[in-house]
């Protein structure tokens, strides 16, 4: 029986400048997290669905990835690794003009070594220093703050502890391949 999900994860239209590895996992308390965000300050834009609340919990690994890297070679990579338990905490933000990034932290066994390994592809980025977060919704301007205090009183002492459940290759051409990864 093929899910909805992964129909979707095989035929979208969306196509991006670059592509995109990532870690995804398993976060069912992202329901309750937002919750208790005001749908009034949540950040949209008409016909991309990439902003408001994020609906695939994942910490990337490397955006900008050109479109010669192969799913192969993103592969090979994942492949050398083996992915944990990983710490996700200190809610805090990326802020710009157009929205506050509302987000965790995410401290793991080999993301910056995944992320060194692909950085031997070509790739383009604008932030030369990789810092692992799990984003968890895209906030108006000036709100985000807001959502910091609240998670900072809610969220467990130690933050949650998430083991990651496969891999993404989001190519340039909309194309999405789930990925098996290592786990211990």
């Amino acid at each position: 029986m093929i899910k909805l999900k992964d129909l979707i994860m095989e035929n979208s239209t969306d196509t991006y400048d670059y592509s995109c590895a990532m870690l995804y996992f398993n976060f069912p308390e992202i329901n309750k997290i937002h919750s208790m965000i005001d749908p009034a300050d949540v950040y949209t834009e008409s016909g991309d669905l990439s902003y408001g609340l994020e609906d695939e919990p994942h910490t990337t690994l490397l955006y900008g990835l050109h479109p010669e890297v192969t799913l192969d070679n993103v592969k090979e990579v994942l492949n050398k690794f083996t992915y944990s338990t990983c710490n996700i905490h200190n809610p805090s933000l990326f802020k710009n003009e157009m929205y506050d990034v509302l987000k965790f932290d995410v401290k793991g066994k080999n993301l910056h070594e995944t992320n060194n390994l692909l950085k031997k592809y070509p790739y383009t980025s604008n932030f030369p220093n990789y810092h692992p977060h799990l984003t968890i919704a895209y906030i108006k301007p000036g709100f985000g703050q807001r959502y910091v205090d609240i998670l900072n009183k809610q969220i467990p002492t130690n933050g949650y502890q998430l083991v990651p459940t496969y891999a993404v290759y989001s190519m340039a051409d909309g194309n999405k391949h789930k990925i098996k990864i290592n786990i211990k």
